[in-house]
């Protein structure tokens, strides 16, 4: 079981609650997966307390963590020479044929290799975002809302289906 952690916590364990929240729309808006335990987390947390019948003080214990959504660990992070399943999810992602985006788009072969293209359409997702254009694909840019202002709330990571797709 995670550690108790609370306001001014920093950690692997906040990254944690960071991401489940996240993943579930629960942390709104939803900040850097940066591992530090900010004044916006913790009154995502006591929302979270309050609609689950818990005691609301921004402390996640082991009450809050039981009855927080299953979680998994974080995705993959991919830079230029990464290949396989994950890239080619990210290509067809960053296509953005079903969700009209507004950064340039990818347009090479999906063939999972993380080549000159994907990271040109990447640092457009990222320009557009308004994060450093680094050209890796970790908590940062997985987080980052596809579809920001829409009821879908489409985040990189959920656009590449890897909550569903990766063990």
């Amino acid at each position: 079981m995670p550690a108790t952690i609370g306001p001014g916590s920093t950690g692997d364990d906040v990254k944690r609650l960071q991401r489940v929240l996240a993943r579930h729309a629960l942390w709104n808006l939803f900040g850097p997966i940066n591992g530090v335990f900010d004044a916006t987390l913790e009154a995502s947390v006591k929302s979270f307390q309050q609609s689950n019948g818990l005691t609301v003080d921004g402390v996640v214990g082991p009450a809050t963590w039981a009855k927080l959504p299953p979680y998994r660990e974080a995705s993959p992070t991919l830079s230029a020479g990464s290949n396989g399943p994950a890239v080619a999810w990210l290509q067809q992602a960053l296509q953005g044929r079903d969700i009209g985006i507004q950064f340039p788009a990818y347009t090479g072969v999906i063939d999972g290799q993380f080549g000159p293209v994907t990271l040109t359409a990447l640092q457009g997702l990222q320009t557009w975002a308004n994060i450093p254009a680094s050209g890796v694909v970790d908590d940062t840019t997985w987080f980052v809302w596809m579809t920001p202002g829409s009821a879908q709330q489409l985040t990189l990571e959920n656009a590449c289906g890897l909550l569903r797709n990766l063990p």
